[in-house]
């Protein structure tokens, strides 16, 4: 292992060919790192297939840029994993001068979360496409525990994607022949009105299926507290996915749903 930098010790060997220099300068591409935030340090792990980069703020330089730039000293440092470069995992230590908030660029992520806001749209992405979670973590290659972690803190309101445009509601995709596979359904699209409703509890609805019951409850509970409407519309999307999957068996459900529907 070798490190870029000399704020952290080194153990074995990074490839020769790359140079202290080299590096440093490859993550500030990679992670597309601008000015004051500088990369200090860099560490390959090449059995783990894992790179730990530092990021912080460097002092300018004298007007004659003579000298070595001085590392501005900051509070406690935060970590998030970011998204994988080549098949390789990425760490990302960043330290903030006192003072100053967390940075908002996508190599860096929100206070106390797991993940770097490039990863965490990543994350999103796939939870709106329907893939659970054992499938998120395949994926991106991310442990169970805290994609968890992640998972609970959207379900609690305690994390929103600030600044994030809202993913577009998902057409239905064409069915055999081309023709649109909702055609052969009864669910309403996805777009409907009547799910807002339903999911905030102003649409009354008789719930015969005790999942459906479990699922509005919770869904209910969990929106009241999110504010971030990226996530309060993938809760909707998790709503109807419910009702495309088991159609044949919401069929009291429907009937109330239906005259409701724009």
């Amino acid at each position: 292992m070798r490190i870029f930098g000399t704020r952290f010790p080194c153990r074995e060997r990074f490839p020769r060919e790359v140079s202290m220099v080299d590096g440093l300068a490859l993550w500030k591409q990679l992670l597309q790192v601008q000015e004051p935030w500088v990369v200090q340090a860099c560490r390959a792990d090449e059995f783990n297939r894992c790179m730990a980069v530092w990021i912080g703020v460097e002092a300018p330089r004298s007007w004659f840029g003579l000298g070595r730039p001085r590392v501005v000293e900051g509070g406690p440092e935060a970590t998030w994993r970011h998204t994988g470069f080549g098949g390789w995992r990425v760490q990302v230590h960043v330290r903030v001068p006192a003072g100053s908030e967390m940075p908002r660029h996508p190599w860096a992520g929100e206070a106390g979360m797991p993940f770097t806001r490039a990863l965490d749209r990543q994350i999103m992405s796939l939870l709106n496409e329907g893939v659970g979670m054992n499938g998120v973590c395949a994926i991106l290659d991310l442990p169970m525990a805290e994609v968890w972690r992640y998972r609970y803190a959207l379900d609690r309101g305690q994390h929103a994607l600030n600044g994030a445009e809202p993913a577009p509601l998902a057409a239905a995709e064409p069915g055999p022949g081309g023709a649109p596979a909702a055609s052969a359904s009864r669910v309403p699209d996805l777009d409907d009105p009547v799910w807002q409703r339903l999911m905030d509890g102003t649409l009354p609805l008789d719930v015969r299926v005790l999942g459906l019951q479990l699922l509005l409850s919770r869904t209910r509970s969990q929106v009241a507290l999110i504010a971030d409407e990226e996530v309060r519309r993938m809760k909707l999307r998790d709503l109807h996915r419910y009702f495309v999957k088991n159609e044949r068996m919401l069929v009291h459900e429907l009937r109330q749903l239906l005259p409701e529907a724009a």
